[in-house]
């Protein structure tokens, strides 16, 4: 599918999505149902393990919402946009791939909210800010910020964050918890498709299902959640990376994962 703002490029079983509408790949309506359908169809490509999400742009991953659109918008529109950008962001934590926001530049606002769906985010070092200002501006995330962000640093360090609209840099982010690994920018995206690289060439099949049941089950009582695992568990055994990994553990060999 051809994109607009969108480029992806795939590499063995690691897809790179990157993001270019300049300056600051602002998200609009527009964008906003590119990611969707990128998301969608990145969701669907099974020959895909790792998806990295990054920008072309040199200073910005996302700098926030395309705010003069927000501006004139109906509630009607409001909503529908909300919905849009929650709806793009859930395709990245439910799909059955492992995926990295490669954050290269300001991520606020929608940028941070789009990060914060991924399972890994890393951040070049530098002044690059992440956050979610969005109460500076009297409006409130519509895109997953108010209830990802105190999933992954707690509550109430997250309402700090969000009341006051926070922002910081790459060091004070990982502090907190809100990124994973802040990379040298000179050799940032080198790190980071390592990184990628070496996680795809595992048992892609067996990544998916363990991503899922951890996302789907910490929501859950501890009962039901089991019943996820249990779940997961049983499909991934009928995938030949199972079977590989099993075979190959008792013929005292390296295994061959083929991501099927």
């Amino acid at each position: 599918m051809a994109y607009q703002y969108i480029t992806m490029k795939q590499e063995e079983r690691t897809l790179t999505i990157s993001l270019n509408r300049p300056p600051t790949n602002p998200l609009s309506s527009e964008f906003g149902q590119e990611l969707f359908k990128a998301f969608s169809e990145a969701g669907q490509m099974d020959d895909v393990t790792v998806v990295v999400i990054t920008s072309a742009q040199e200073k910005a991953f996302i700098a926030g919402a395309d705010i003069k659109e927000m501006a004139a918008m109906n509630q009607a529109e409001s909503e529908a946009f909300s919905r849009l950008l929650q709806n793009a962001n859930n395709i990245l934590s439910g799909m059955k791939k492992v995926v990295i926001a490669a954050i290269n530049g300001h991520a606020l606002g929608g940028g941070c909210e789009l990060a914060m769906a991924c399972d890994f985010r890393f951040m070049a070092a530098g002044k690059a800010l992440i956050g979610l200002p969005e109460a500076t501006l009297g409006i409130v995330p519509g895109a997953g910020g108010t209830q990802r962000l105190p999933r992954l640093v707690g509550l109430t360090r997250a309402k700090d964050i969000l009341l006051w609209g926070k922002v910081m840099g790459p060091e004070e982010a990982l502090a907190i918890g809100l990124i994973d690994r802040v990379i040298p920018a000179e050799n940032f995206m080198e790190e980071v498709m390592a990184f990628a690289r070496k996680l795809a060439s595992g048992a892609g099949k067996a990544l998916g299902y363990i991503k899922v049941a951890v996302n789907e089950g910490i929501e859950l009582p501890m009962e039901q959640a089991l019943a996820v695992e249990r779940k997961y568990g049983l499909e991934n055994l009928k995938t030949h990376d199972a079977r590989e990994g099993l075979t190959a553990f008792g013929e005292k060999r390296k295994p061959t994962f083929l991501s099927k």
